[in-house]
């Protein structure tokens, strides 16, 4: 059996989701999808799909038809027990889900031990008195210091002797992981600047490090630095955001892991 992370299992079980059925001949779930089913961002998605080809050891099958045989080979070998999903609600096209049906979705995508509890706990004081829309502060503290142990738990190191490339996939996953999550989760009325600059710096480290994995830009040139110094300047803001809103060594741990995708830009 091949072992898989909590957010392989969950991107595996989106991506079959289609064919569950029993229909073969039913196309797998898009990137788009899957990361609308599992909360992570399209490159992300792609990174962890790349993980598992290799896994599954399919990774030198043509690319049309590595997602039907990364299907089949997880629902073949009993990798998933896949539940069905509600048809929701009719609702208006491009209208985005109520914030209440999003964070329980989220509930019901956070698989096992501490960081299902935490997840729970936060979704029960989630709402603060005076504003339906925003977050007790309390209840998203816990949230937020449960996405960042679920975001290190989940994640995968760079294989030994991978390339920048491949380094930056790695690092873009566990980042996306949490940036994904964190902006499910509605933000406190009163956010203070700490929070602004964990998440600002979330999404410029999603950004650049995405700019990695994709082999851009060239080695040595002007765009090359900019991406070093921006990753940098992102892994800073994670820091000193999770460590000035009191959000633990686990948030600040995913600096450290932004600080290593800045190291890897700078890499020859």
């Amino acid at each position: 059996m091949v072992e898989l992370t909590d957010t392989q299992h969950r991107i595996l079980a989106a991506l079959c989701r289609p064919v569950s059925g029993g229909d073969r001949f039913a196309t797998p779930a898009t990137n788009q999808e899957i990361g609308e089913e599992v909360f992570l961002s399209v490159d992300a998605v792609k990174a962890h799909l790349r993980t598992l080809y290799g896994k599954f050891g399919i990774e030198d099958l043509p690319q049309n038809q590595k997602r039907a045989r990364l299907a089949e080979l997880a629902i073949e070998g009993g990798y998933l027990e896949l539940a069905p999903v509600e048809e929701a609600p009719a609702a208006e096209v491009g209208a985005p889900p109520p914030p209440a049906r999003r964070l329980w979705a989220l509930v019901a995508a956070v698989a096992g031990g501490a960081a299902l509890v935490l997840a729970v706990l936060a979704i029960a004081g989630v709402f603060s008195a005076d504003d339906s829309t925003s977050t007790g502060l309390a209840a998203y503290k816990t949230a937020v210091r449960g996405y960042c142990e679920l975001a290190l738990e989940s994640s995968s190191p760079p294989p030994r002797g991978a390339d920048a490339e491949e380094r930056a996939r790695a690092y873009l996953a566990t980042i996306e992981t949490m940036r994904g999550r964190l902006e499910s989760l509605p933000p406190p009325a009163a956010a203070g600047e700490a929070l602004e600059r964990f998440r600002d710096g979330l999404t410029s480290a999603a950004e650049f490090t995405a700019v990695v994995a994709q082999r851009e830009p060239p080695a040595g040139s002007a765009a090359e630095a900019r991406v070093v110094a921006e990753l940098t300047f992102a892994a800073g803001q994670v820091q000193s955001g999770a460590l000035g809103y009191e959000l633990g060594g686990d948030c600040v741990a995913i600096g450290d892991v932004v600080a290593r995708s800045a190291r890897n830009a700078a890499a020859p």
